[in-house]
């Protein structure tokens, strides 16, 4: 059988059209982060699935960068919001906003367009 090798497989790249998607998608596929890269203003966020299939990283541009440490998504109005603190909402699902650098040029093409 014939298995190709973790550097073969490349991962599925979306973009989604704002920061909230993002949050929302993010709350929804139960993935805790966002990663932010300052440098390149991109926000994106991993789906790693069952073995054997191709990851996913959901991600988006951004005009301006948050400043806080974490995203709130309320499940029930529809709204997000930011701040620097855990959320103790029933409704709200909290994501961590975690700045990186990276050397990877995972996003280059998506950046020049």
């Amino acid at each position: 059988m014939n298995r190709m090798s973790r550097r073969e497989i490349s991962p599925l790249k979306i973009q989604v059209s704002n920061l909230e998607e993002l949050v929302f998608l993010a709350s929804s596929t139960h993935s805790s982060v966002i990663h932010l890269d300052e440098e390149r203003k991109i926000a994106f966020s991993f789906l790693m699935p069952f073995a054997g299939m191709i990851p996913v990283i959901y991600f988006c541009k951004l005009d301006k960068l948050p400043e806080a440490k974490f995203a709130h998504a309320n499940r029930i109005t529809g709204k997000v919001r930011f701040s620097n603190e855990l959320s103790a909402e029933p409704n709200e699902t909290s994501i961590l906003i975690v700045k990186i650098k990276s050397e990877d040029k995972l996003f280059d093409d998506e950046l020049e367009k």
